[in-house]
């Protein structure tokens, strides 16, 4: 039983592995007729089911409490608004809930068993991967094979980018202190902080607040070896110069790389912004603060892509409003009206499948309503708390509160290997000791 319990530990493990690596195209690989990120709902549900009752019993932790009551919430929604039950379009919209049962499979993990402490140990190969791939640099033969037998391809994406990177150096740097510090916060992220910044300015604020945090709760240790601090500060300022060159091709921040620009000019065709010749012709730069300013009472912003989003989040309030569904939100059973507006038809993107409003909260709330909404910002809460229970300490929301950030402008939660990735690094790191 070991035996089977070890394998099936070290075969998960190789998943999240895979899905750190591959993303959206390892999700989208079929098998049986049915996507990989299919699977991995299903299997999300039938956990959270399965160890909701089973912790009912067993398990008093307030989070453990929490996610039940999330999951008879999503059932009662279901079961109130007359969804089908077997609707697997519900399933779809509420991915969300089901993969937060992948914190109890980080939470139960068997780390203490060698192979998977030597699988922990090969995180760091994902750090040239995850760069060379964020530069669109990517194996031909790969890209044939997820065009082939995935139902999408696409360059890693800078929430991914940031998520391989939080893993790797929150895990390092928290149980393999003296070893790590230096090399990441020096060279690692300096040498990242370009990619990010060409591919999203949201990830990059993410990750920067990640390394501010780290500076932060690492003084002590940084100014303790204040010479070694500072050679490796001056050769992190030459590693970030050599990566933007690398990126940019220039060190004015113009975006001149052909390989990342087609692949932005690819992505940026989903999401069309019919409106924003007009909104060029028509803004008023001396109100803007952070690119952020006030037409009309509407907020706006002199970043296209931002514009669009805050143009959905605005639109999605009104109509909730409109629509008495303030309070408990719409369910599950259909797209979100505000994505379906025939007087912004630019919103379901050129091939018609953008259906996410690209915020993690926005969507909680436009599904659940006030309910779910305070019930996932506890959740997360106790998260913290529990790390706090048991190393004194907050370190856990230096992981993560920049993930949320990016999920706050990206369609991160809202697909499958993000919170797949989220929840269960988070039980691993909260079962490991600090």
């Amino acid at each position: 039983m070991s035996k089977i319990k070890n394998f099936l530990a070290a075969l998960f493990f190789s998943l999240i592995f895979f899905n750190l690596v591959f993303t959206r195209g390892f999700v989208g690989l079929q098998i049986f007729g049915y996507r990989i990120g299919e699977y991995i709902v299903l299997l999300g549900f039938l956990l959270l089911a399965a160890l909701t009752l089973y912790f009912l019993k067993t398990d008093s932790k307030k989070e453990s409490r929490i996610i039940s009551v999330i999951l008879f919430y999503f059932i009662f929604q279901l079961i109130f608004t007359s969804t089908n039950l077997l609707n697997t379009y519900s399933y779809k919209a509420g991915s969300f809930i089901g993969m937060i049962s992948f914190y109890y499979i980080g939470l139960y993990f068997p780390h203490k068993n060698k192979n998977i402490q030597k699988l922990w140990l090969l995180l760091p190969v994902l750090i040239p991967i995850s760069y060379f791939f964020g530069a669109s640099i990517y194996p031909k033969f790969l890209i044939n094979f997820f065009i082939n037998n995935s139902d999408k391809f696409e360059f890693i994406k800078a929430s991914d980018v940031l998520m391989v990177l939080l893993v790797v150096i929150f895990y390092f740097n928290t149980f393999h202190r003296e070893k790590s510090i230096h090399i990441s916060l020096f060279v690692v992220i300096p040498i990242f902080l370009p990619i990010l910044l060409y591919l999203s300015r949201g990830g990059f604020v993410a990750l920067f607040l990640f390394l501010t945090m780290e500076i932060i709760y690492f003084r002590r240790d940084l100014t303790k070896y204040i010479l070694k601090s500072s050679i490796y500060a001056v050769f992190g300022v030459v590693m970030f110069v050599v990566s933007t060159l690398n990126i940019y091709g220039n060190l004015t921040f113009e975006k001149s790389n052909p390989l990342i620009n087609a692949e932005l000019e690819r992505t940026g065709a989903e999401v069309l912004q019919d409106n924003l010749e007009d909104l060029l012709d028509r803004r008023n730069y001396s109100g803007v603060i952070f690119s952020l300013y006030f037409d009309e009472g509407i907020l706006k912003s002199t970043d296209g892509t931002l514009n669009w989003r805050l143009d959905i989040w605005q639109d999605l309030l009104i109509d909730m409003r409109n629509e008495n569904k303030l309070i408990f939100g719409y369910g599950y059973s259909n797209i979100l009206p505000v994505m379906t507006d025939l007087s912004e038809p630019g919103r379901l993107g050129a091939d018609g499948m953008n259906e996410n409003i690209h915020n993690y909260f926005f969507n909680v709330y436009a599904r659940g309503g006030i309910p779910l909404l305070i019930m996932i910002l506890s959740l997360h809460y106790y998260f913290i708390k529990e790390w706090k229970n048991k190393n004194s300490d907050y370190r856990l929301a230096i992981f993560m509160i920049p993930l949320l950030l990016a999920s706050f402008f990206d369609v991160t939660m809202e697909g499958v290997q993000f919170p797949l990735n989220y929840y269960f690094f988070i039980g691993s790191f909260l079962s490991l000791k600090d």
